[in-house]
C-alpha cells in the first residue's frame, strides 16, 4: 500500500513539475516502475539539492505550440531538489537518447552514458561515450555535449571524432546548430580517409571548419590544407567546399588567401606547348618535348583566390584563379596572369585561358601580354596558343612585339598580327623586321612578313657583314617590300613587291630582292635601281660622288665586290648619262666599301648634258673618283654641241669632260674633225 502511495506521489509531483515550467509534454512509452532510491552513482552539482525523484524507462517529449522540440529517453531518471515534496531544479539521467526536432529535416539523435537537465536553463548536458548519426549515416562521438532548447544547439566542449563512410575527422570541439543544420568546428580540425564516399577527399587540416548542411557547403578556415584521392592538394587560409544534395560528391571547391596547390598528372599540357626545340628565326614559348602518354605531370597554382568545379566522376572539370599574380607551373613552364582558367574533360585539359598582365616563361622562351588561350590535343600537346593585347615574346636571343601572336605547334608556326596603326615586329642581334603579319616556321626554319614589311640587317660581331650592295657594313642597312620570306636553314633573304635596300644616301631598288648570305650574293630583278654615293676619301677631298644605274636585272657578289647589271642598263652622275646592254659595277675599299668603276659593254651611249658632248662605243669604264670615262670601240667616236668629232679606237675622256684623248688601233688610224667657229 506505501509503494503504491509512493508512485501517486511522484506522479502528481511529475504533473506539478511540468504545470510550473508552463510546457507542454508529449509522453512516450511509460514510465517502467519507480526505483527505491536514488543511485549511489548519481551525483548532483552543489546547489541543485537532494536526491528527491527517481524514475526507470523515461521517455517523453518537450513540444512548444504543438510542435516537438526534443525528446529524451534515458533507462533511468533522479531528480534532485531542495527537499521531498518540492519540485526538482536538477534532473541526471542515465543511458540517455536525446532527438532533436527541427521545423523542417530529419531529426537528430544524440546519445550517451549520462546527462543531466537543470531546470533554470533548461539545458541538458550529455556525458561519457557521447555519439550522434544522421540521415546521411554520419556517425560522431565525443564526451561532452551541451543541449541549448531555445537555440536548438548542441554545444561540444570536448575533442569530438566525426566518421562518414570511410572518411574519419577529428576536432578540439565544437557545435550544432539543429534549427541551421550548421556544424561548426574549431580546431586543429583534421581528417583523414580513402576518398571514397567524401567527393574524393583523402586528407584535411584547418584551424576550423563550418559545415552548412541545408547549402551543402563546407567553410574551412585558417591554414587549411586538403588533399583528394587523386593526388590533388591545396592550402589556403580559407576554404569552402559545396556538395551535392547526397553530400557524397564534391561538386566545387573555393579557396582564398593564400592560395597553393597542385594539380595532379591526371592533367596534361597545361598553358603552353609541349613541342621540342626552338622556333627557328623567332622566338618559341616552346620547351624540352612532352612525357610520354600516361605519364604522371603535375602542375603547381597559387593565387589569392581559386575556383574548382568537380565532375560527377570526382575528376577536376576547371580550375579559375584570381592573383596579382596567379599562377600555374608545369615542368619547365609557367604563367602567370591576374586571372587563369583551364577546363577538362574526361581528366584531361582541353583549354585554357589566362587575363590580365600575363606572362608564359619555359626553359627556352617568355611572353607577355594582355590575354592568352590555349586549346590542348587528345594527347595533351598544345593544339593551338593564342596571345593578345601588347604581346611581347623572347626567345634564344629573338624577341617579338605584335598585337597578336599564334602558336601552332604541330606545324612548327608563329604568326604575329600587328593592330590598327601598329605593326608585328622580330628582333635577334639588333636585326629587326616588322610588317602587318609575320609567320615564323621551324622546319623549315624561317621568317615570313607580309604587308608593308620592314627590315633592318646589322652584322654580327665576327660575323661578315650582310651581303647587302649599299652602305657601311658597321651600320645598319635599312629594307622594305611588301613581302619578306627569311629561310634561316639556306640563309637567304627574299624581299618582293615594291622592294627595296638603303643606307644613307645609297639605296637598292626593284620588283625582287634576294640576299643570300651563304653565297654572299644579291640578286634584284625588275626594274632594278641602285643609287651608290662615293663619299669623299677625306676631309677637303669635295663633295660626294652620286651614281645611279638601272637595269631589268642584277646580281651582286661579295666576294668580288662586283655588281653585274643586265637588259636596258644605264648610269646616271649628275648630268652625265650613259646606256648600254649590259653593265658591272666594281667596289673597294675596307671596312667601307665604295664604287671604283663602272664598266659599260655594249652599244654604249653616252650623253654629258654639262659638256654639250655624246659618244658612242662598244666598252665604256667609267672612274666616277677620277671624273674619267675610258671609251673603247671600233672606234669609238666623241662629238660636241660644236660639230667637233673624234674617233680613235680608245678615247680617254678626263677633268669631267674638259679633254679628252685619244688612242689609235694597233696599225690603225685615229679621226678628229675640228670645226671652227665664224669669227
Amino acid at each position: 500500500m506505501s509503494r503504491k502511495r509512493l508512485e501517486l506521489a511522484v506522479l502528481a509531483f511529475g504533473a506539478a513539475f511540468l504545470l510550473l515550467i508552463g510546457l507542454s509534454f508529449r509522453p512516450g512509452r511509460r514510465p517502467a516502475a519507480t526505483s527505491p532510491g536514488p543511485s549511489p552513482e548519481t551525483t548532483a552539482p552543489a546547489g541543485a539539492g537532494q536526491a528527491t525523484t527517481v524514475l526507470s524507462g523515461v521517455d517523453f517529449t518537450e513540444s512548444v505550440r504543438g510542435k516537438p522540440v526534443f525528446r529524451i529517453r534515458s533507462e533511468k531518471t533522479v531528480g534532485f531538489g531542495p527537499g521531498a515534496g518540492l519540485l526538482p531544479n536538477w534532473y541526471a539521467l542515465e543511458g540517455v537518447e536525446l532527438t532533436v526536432y527541427t521545423e523542417e529535416g530529419t531529426p537528430v539523435t544524440v546519445r550517451g552514458d549520462r546527462a543531466d537537465y537543470e531546470e533554470r536553463s533548461k539545458k541538458a548536458r550529455l556525458t561519457g561515450n557521447v555519439r550522434w548519426t544522421d540521415e546521411d549515416g554520419s556517425l560522431g562521438e565525443t564526451e561532452r555535449v551541451e543541449f541549448r532548447p531555445d537555440t536548438r544547439t548542441l554545444e561540444i566542449s570536448a575533442p569530438l571524432h566525426f566518421v562518414r563512410g570511410t572518411f574519419d575527422l577529428r576536432a578540439a570541439s565544437g557545435s550544432y546548430d539543429v534549427r541551421g543544420r550548421l556544424v561548426r568546428l574549431t580546431g586543429p580540425v583534421k581528417g583523414s580517409g580513402t576518398g571514397e564516399g567524401s567527393g574524393g577527399l583523402s586528407e584535411l587540416a584547418a584551424d576550423g571548419a563550418l559545415f552548412r548542411r541545408t547549402e551543402g557547403l563546407v567553410e574551412l578556415k585558417g591554414n587549411v590544407a586538403a588533399s583528394s584521392l587523386s593526388g590533388d592538394r591545396v592550402t589556403a587560409d580559407a576554404l569552402v567546399l559545396k556538395l551535392e544534395e547526397t553530400g557524397k560528391r564534391v561538386e566545387w571547391a573555393r579557396a582564398t588567401g593564400h592560395v597553393r596547390g597542385v594539380l595532379a598528372g591526371h592533367v596534361r599540357g597545361v598553358l603552353v606547348g609541349a613541342s621540342g626545340g626552338k622556333t627557328p628565326g623567332a622566338p618559341n614559348a616552346a620547351s624540352a618535348a612532352p612525357p610520354a602518354a600516361g605519364a604522371s605531370m603535375p602542375r603547381s597554382y597559387a593565387g589569392e583566390q581559386a575556383a574548382i568545379f568537380f565532375a560527377a566522376d570526382g575528376a577536376t572539370r576547371s580550375l579559375g584563379l584570381l592573383g596579382s599574380p596567379a599562377w600555374v607551373e608545369e615542368p619547365a613552364r609557367r604563367v602567370e596572369a591576374r586571372a587563369i582558367d583551364v577546363a577538362f574533360e574526361g581528366g584531361r585539359a582541353v583549354s585554357a585561358t589566362a587575363r590580365g598582365e600575363v606572362r608564359i616563361r619555359t626553359q627556352e622562351a617568355a611572353a607577355r601580354s594582355g590575354r592568352a588561350a590555349i586549346a590542348f590535343a587528345p594527347g595533351g600537346d598544345v593544339e593551338t596558343m593564342e596571345l593578345a593585347e601588347r604581346v611581347e615574346i623572347s626567345a634564344g636571343g629573338r624577341s617579338g612585339r605584335a598585337e597578336r601572336v599564334v602558336q601552332v605547334p604541330a606545324r612548327s608556326v608563329w604568326l604575329l598580327t600587328g593592330g590598327p596603326g601598329s605593326s608585328a615586329t622580330v628582333e635577334d642581334d639588333g636585326a629587326r623586321v616588322s610588317a602587318a603579319r609575320i609567320e615564323l616556321t621551324r622546319v623549315p626554319e624561317g621568317l615570313r612578313a607580309e604587308g608593308n614589311a620592314r627590315a633592318v640587317f646589322v652584322g654580327k660581331p665576327g660575323e661578315p657583314r650582310a651581303p647587302t650592295l649599299v652602305g657601311d657594313p658597321g651600320k645598319p642597312t635599312h629594307g622594305k617590300a611588301e613581302r619578306m620570306v627569311f629561310d634561316q636553314t639556306a640563309r637567304t633573304a627574299h624581299l618582293s613587291g615594291g622592294a627595296s635596300l638603303w643606307q644613307g644616301e645609297s639605296s637598292l631598288f626593284a620588283d625582287d630582292i634576294t640576299l643570300n648570305d651563304a653565297a654572299r650574293t644579291v640578286v634584284a630583278v625588275g626594274h632594278v635601281r641602285a643609287l651608290l654615293e662615293r663619299p669623299p676619301a677625306g676631309r677637303g677631298a669635295g663633295a660626294p660622288t652620286r651614281s645611279t644605274i638601272t637595269a631589268r636585272r642584277m646580281i651582286y657578289q661579295d666576294a668580288g665586290g662586283t655588281a653585274t647589271f643586265e637588259d636596258g642598263v644605264s648610269i646616271v652622275r649628275g648630268s652625265w648619262r650613259a646606256r648600254a646592254q649590259r653593265g658591272a659595277a666594281y667596289f673597294a675599299g675596307e671596312p667601307q666599301r665604295r664604287i671604283e668603276r663602272v664598266e659599260l659593254v655594249g652599244s654604249v651611249e653616252v650623253h654629258d648634258a654639262a659638256a654639250g658632248r655624246d659618244a658612242t662605243a662598244e666598252k665604256a669604264t667609267d672612274y666616277p673618283a677620277e671624273g674619267r670615262t675610258v671609251l673603247e670601240g671600233k672606234p669609238a667616236r666623241v662629238s660636241d654641241r660644236d660639230g667637233n668629232r673624234v674617233a680613235g679606237a680608245t678615247l680617254t675622256i678626263r677633268d669631267r669632260g674638259r679633254s679628252v684623248e685619244v688612242t689609235a688601233p694597233e696599225g690603225g688610224k685615229t679621226e678628229t674633225i675640228h670645226r671652227t667657229k665664224p669669227s
